[in-house]
């Protein structure tokens, strides 16, 4: 009789059964940072095991003062593929987190590409969201057909920062970019002070327009802007700005920048960026305790 299998949070002790997963990732960052996400507050990685053997592994980590959980880090065994074990993995800890009283939405980002994860995320009834571009401004040399402008006028109150946030009547990334790979519903518990004071914030003369710049670590450093509009080639001044916070921080590698589908597509030309395939945001919010 086969041994069932078992889902379990992961320790510190689970490191070898992690290093002799087959996974076909070079150099993975979840087995170098393991010791961080075990132990962590605001991370948890969970284990499929069968016959002492991890099959699966994936987690979640919490965001938002703790209202948002981002599913990923979802890693099979090659030598047992296609048999649901992702699915078998993720079901529990998903249940887990509908419980869980601080927790108001459950999501994962995925690339668009990638069927077998956007299959697993139906599964588990979480719902298709937004599709998002990330791409960063490497050789701004190459920029062409945006328009120049004067680099626009720092924010510096907190009180003024939170008040353009509030302000905003649309937004055409459907999220809020909050880390590189992490974008969220737009939701004002994401917008603690810590976090705002970390962020550079620029608006335009007529202050129609701002954007957001943090910086932000991704195996790279990155100007990490955060711009709810559209129109980034026709705003005077909009490329000069990020240009600009990046010259200030000059270790970054470049200005890592999310667009919406239609952002995307009135991009002139693309030389100038190095680009991603694009992703897809899955996304509910739990269904209220009655």
């Amino acid at each position: 009789m086969e041994q069932v299998m078992n889902v379990k949070p992961l320790t510190i002790e689970d490191y070898t059964a992690l290093k002799e997963m087959d996974t076909g990732i070079e150099d993975d960052y979840v087995v170098r940072i393991f010791d961080r996400l075990v132990t962590s507050d605001s991370h948890e990685l969970f284990g499929l095991f069968q016959h002492g053997h991890m099959l699966a592994v994936g987690g979640y980590s919490l965001f938002g003062q703790d209202k948002f959980a981002m599913l990923g880090r979802l890693r099979s065994d090659r030598r047992f593929h296609m048999k649901g074990h992702a699915t078998e993995l993720l079901k529990p800890v998903v249940d887990q987190l509908k419980k869980d009283p601080r927790v108001s939405w459950i999501g994962a980002n995925t690339h668009l590409g990638n069927l077998p994860a956007r299959r697993v995320l139906e599964k588990l009834e979480i719902n298709q969201g937004p599709i998002i571009h990330y791409l960063t401004l490497k050789r701004p040399d190459l920029l062409t057909g945006h328009t120049p402008g004067a680099v626009w006028k720092p924010v510096h109150t907190l009180k003024r920062k939170r008040s353009l946030l509030n302000s905003l009547q649309g937004n055409s990334l459907g999220t809020f970019p909050y880390e590189c790979y992490y974008p969220f519903p737009f939701d004002g518990a994401l917008f603690t002070d810590d976090y705002l004071q970390a962020c550079s914030f620029f608006e335009n003369d007529d202050q129609s327009r701002f954007v957001i710049i943090k910086n932000d670590t991704k195996k790279y450093d990155y100007s990490h802007v955060k711009y709810f509009w559209d129109d980034h080639y026709n705003q005077p001044g909009f490329f000069e700005t990020i240009l600009h916070h990046w010259k200030n921080n000059p270790d970054n590698v470049g200005c890592w920048i999310d667009f919406s589908d239609q952002g995307f597509k009135n991009i002139p030309e693309l030389t100038a960026y190095d680009v991603q395939e694009p992703w897809i945001l899955y996304g509910s919010w739990k269904k209220p305790q009655l």
